[in-house]
């Protein structure tokens, strides 16, 4: 088995997806973590452990192949129910901010520390935490040891340079507008006199930065303007030079495990020199100015084509203030009353033509206006009706 092919497989599982989740909602001091911290604790180690595994992949012998690539795929399964269930968890975490005035959250907290949901989050991280085991011991009998693997921190994860990094038929309801702005500011014609630009997408959780900048990268448009597309996720720790062997690698998957600067440098060089380029910088945290600056700096010395875009999806006003260069900061806003009342009907309807009774409507305009322009609370919420 190749190892090119076989890391090209290992990046296409969540695991680097669920670690930097964790660490997101870690940082967020949910107060739901309290019923399960002891099972979120190790569902964390139980993965960086795994990954070490990961590590010794790539040189294993040939015969091994599909041995591998049944724990790959399993391992990718148990990561998939995990991010379920981090998303179950940071889903609750939001109805309760959007359905409870302040007076009433403490109260509410102490009510949740011995609630059925506690409980069955726990039984389920559980459950998730002894397949982990399993999977270790299967990694044993198959040959693998554990080894480090440095390609790819646990903080930063990337996904390579074609439309197919995301499902084409993700619904976006009431953001079309917010689309067209977007492309249209970034194909206007007047950024061609600029070396780079940078449009930070900035708003609350949940609100769909990402799920628009999917949108975006999407485009026709977008494709036909730009040389090159590159999606890297950066969340917790913003790394310069992990964020730079990412892009390569989006670029060039064989390149990937360059370790210096000036090499990855010099690489991107080749890759876009007198390109113009569209970059997104999805789920940015950190706000350390000097850090972006020296990113900013490394990228000015690509030679690359004028025109050339960087979007910035984050939560912080202060990330979107140090991003910003040449474009304005983009505020995303909450979605209309209506626009949460056609997500719950896509999810529950997705053919569009069934009837919905008017008691089923009623109840779910109810669900609709508690949502508070939150998608990601919309998705959550029509399953409970």
């Amino acid at each position: 088995m190749e190892a090119g092919k076989v890391l090209e497989v290992l990046y296409t599982f969540p695991v680097e997806g669920i670690l930097n989740k964790l660490a997101s909602l870690a940082a967020q001091e949910i107060s739901l973590f309290r019923g399960f911290k002891k099972e979120l604790t190790k569902l964390h180690q139980s993965l960086l452990e795994i990954k070490d595994f990961l590590g010794d992949v790539p040189h294993q012998p040939r015969e091994r192949g599909e041995a591998l690539k049944n724990w790959v795929r399993k391992l990718k399964d148990i990561a998939d129910d995990a991010d379920n269930v981090l998303d179950e968890i940071n889903y609750e975490d939001l109805r309760r901010q959007v359905e409870l005035p302040n007076q009433k959250r403490k109260k509410l907290c102490k009510f949740l520390s011995n609630s059925w949901f506690r409980r069955n989050m726990a039984h389920k991280i559980k459950d998730i935490n002894d397949s982990l085991v399993y999977l270790k011991s299967m990694a044993s009998f198959i040959g693998l040891v554990s080894k480090k693997i440095d390609t790819t921190p646990p903080e930063i994860w990337g996904a390579g340079e074609t439309d197919s990094i995301f499902g084409k038929d993700e619904f976006v309801v009431g953001r079309k507008e917010d689309l067209s702005k977007i492309i249209t500011i970034l194909t206007n014609s007047n950024l061609d006199q600029e070396n780079l630009s940078v449009m930070p997408i900035v708003g609350m959780g949940g609100l769909g930065k990402t799920t628009l900048a999917k949108s975006v990268f999407n485009d026709d448009s977008i494709g036909r303007h730009f040389d090159k597309k590159i999606w890297v996720c950066v969340s917790d720790t913003f790394k310069v030079k992990s964020i730079l062997r990412l892009i390569l690698e989006s670029l060039n998957s064989t390149l990937g495990e360059i370790q210096s600067q000036d090499v990855l440098l010099k690489k991107l060089i080749e890759q876009l020199e007198k390109k113009r380029y569209f970059l997104v910088l999805d789920d940015v945290w950190n706000e350390d100015r000097e850090k972006w600056s020296n990113l900013m700096t490394c990228l000015s010395k690509l030679h690359s084509a004028q025109g050339s875009v960087v979007i910035v999806t984050t939560r912080s006003a202060i990330i979107a203030s140090i991003t910003e260069k040449v474009l304005p900061i983009y505020d995303l806003k909450s979605l209309s009353l209506d626009d949460c009342w056609d997500i719950l009907k896509k999810i529950a309807f997705p053919d569009g033509n069934a009837p919905i009774a008017k008691d089923l409507e009623k109840i779910g305009k109810e669900i609709a206006r508690k949502c508070a322009g939150i998608p990601l609370t919309a998705k959550f919420n029509w399953p409970i009706v």
